[in-house]
């Protein structure tokens, strides 16, 4: 048991983003032997420092008073004392107050006077936080409803308007909403079971990777066989499946599926697929199950884009071509030749946001070259979306129309034909089970999201090519992947 749990619980704000990613991690931080944390992943420390320099940045043109203590206890009797004195702007407060052995504490920001009647006289104060991000995540407002709830126990009275100023400096102010409360609260109670000791049941989801608990996670379900495992199985049908005695992987692998009663979230169809995923995992073999459709065209294109959520921008449209082989098409700046396999790629890069568009319209422009047979693989739908996302954004024409038309998607195929004794069903997860080799240790799109806020950062070339080599990679696994479907089937 870590220390905290051994005096008093701290109820901070990012609570609702440990539980978004795993509730597990809470539990692990109150109940677990340190040691067997992993490092936090880059990119989480990267958008923490991104946070600080926005701050930072956003705060000096503006006329405020500094709670500058480190001692979280002294730092707030400073933060009351200028509330009450009636201090217009006060940055990086603290808030706090204590029921029932907890401590419910927070560091907005900014607390912003403004005029209406509370303990302190004739004003309150509202929380403003200031986020790296453009969009409003729902943890940011569970953050931002903590505050006020915080903030009503201290001055009688819960502020009338939340705010968020964005990475532009765009200030949204959002109004007391009770369904947010009533959201919130009800998270709260919990987030409290779970520090007051009431372990999570077991789940695993792709989000569950970016807790630095992960691997105890994995480590659990697998010593206890758990149905967790078991890849698309909606967590809320582990209830009912727990009930009627399927707690386990072989439970499943065994299971009637004809006796079992309605399980929710999951059609009887699913549970057959289920049925044979858990074999699958026992076996530790790959299981068909459906007619590979896939078609085929002299020309094949395997297709990647990797995108920064932080920036909302698309970074990098990264395109492998296959049956190519007197490189008619491989026109532009970026191109990479595989004269052993007769193969390259090319590839389409904004070296700084703003470049985006510029990206697109290289890419456009290359579309045009193209013949009219052709089929863009692609895993997963990202590829599609953020395509038709940029065309609505930039402008589109009649060769991405075209290039529209192409694209397939080999994911759709994998989950109608093919089951990997694998927990997870990403492109990594599949084609390293494949025994394809990424080149670098931590190639991931977490960490190309990472290199690239670091690129902007330091205009490091060594790092952008991390990025260039990575997307590669990942369009390289998906031939591969397309290669071994057919070979196998």
């Amino acid at each position: 048991m870590n220390n905290q749990t051994e005096n008093k619980l701290i109820f901070s704000p990012s609570l609702f983003f440990k539980h978004a990613t795993c509730p597990h991690w809470i539990w692990h931080d109150l109940y677990s032997d340190e040691k067997n944390k992993a490092e936090e992943p880059e990119l989480v420390s990267k958008v923490r420092e991104q946070g600080v320099v926005h701050e930072d940045e956003y705060v000096k043109g503006l006329e405020h008073e500094t709670v500058a203590e480190e001692d979280l206890d002294e730092a707030f009797g400073h933060t009351l004392k200028l509330m009450r004195s009636g201090t217009e702007l006060i940055y990086q407060g603290v808030i706090q107050y204590e029921d029932g052995g907890v401590t419910y504490r927070g560091r907005p920001d900014l607390l912003e006077r403004k005029g209406g009647k509370s303990e302190f006289g004739g004003y309150y104060y509202s929380p403003v936080d200031i986020k790296s991000s453009k969009d409003i995540k729902k943890e940011q407002k569970y953050q931002l409803v903590l505050y006020g709830l915080i903030l009503e126990k201290l001055q009688g009275r819960y502020p009338d308007e939340v705010s968020i100023i964005n990475k532009e400096h765009k200030r949204y102010d959002l109004l007391q909403d009770e369904g947010d409360i009533t959201k919130t609260k009800l998270l709260m109670d919990v987030i409290l079971s779970i520090m007051k000791g009431g372990k999570p049941p077991l789940r695993l989801s792709s989000s569950c990777k970016n807790s630095p608990w992960f691997d105890m996670c994995v480590s659990e379900a697998e010593e206890k066989d758990d149905i967790a495992l078991i890849y698309k199985l909606d967590a809320r049908s582990h209830i009912k499946l727990r009930e009627v005695g399927i707690n386990t992987i072989h439970d499943m692998a065994k299971a009637n599926i004809d006796d079992l009663p309605k399980i929710p979230y999951v059609s009887s169809e699913k549970l057959d697929k289920v049925k044979l995923q858990a074999q699958s995992l026992i076996d530790k073999e790959v299981k068909w199950f459906g007619d590979l459709d896939i078609p085929i065209a002299p020309l094949k294109i395997y297709f990647d884009i990797e995108g920064d959520p932080l920036l909302q921008t698309e970074y990098l449209f990264g395109l492998w071509v296959v049956g190519d082989p007197d490189k008619k098409y491989a026109k532009g700046n970026n191109v990479v030749f595989d004269d052993k396999e007769k193969k390259y790629f090319i590839y389409f890069l904004a070296k700084k946001s703003e470049d985006e568009a510029i990206m697109w319209q290289e890419f456009l422009d290359w579309l045009k070259i193209l013949p009219d047979n052709y089929i863009v693989y692609h895993y997963a739908d990202y590829e599609r979306s953020r395509t038709i996302s940029m065309a609505g954004k930039y402008g589109t024409s009649p060769a991405f129309e075209m290039f529209h038309t192409k694209l397939f998607d080999l994911m759709k195929t994998v989950q109608s034909s093919v089951i990997f004794p694998l927990y997870f069903y990403s492109i990594k997860d599949i084609a390293k089970f494949l025994d394809f080799k990424w080149r670098h240790k931590k190639a991931g799109g977490g960490q190309s999201i990472f290199w690239y806020e670091t690129w902007l950062e330091t205009g490091d070339k060594d790092i952008l090519q991390d990025i260039v080599d990575y997307n590669e990679d990942d369009v390289r696994a998906t031939e591969f992947l397309h290669q071994w479907l057919i070979n196998k089937k």
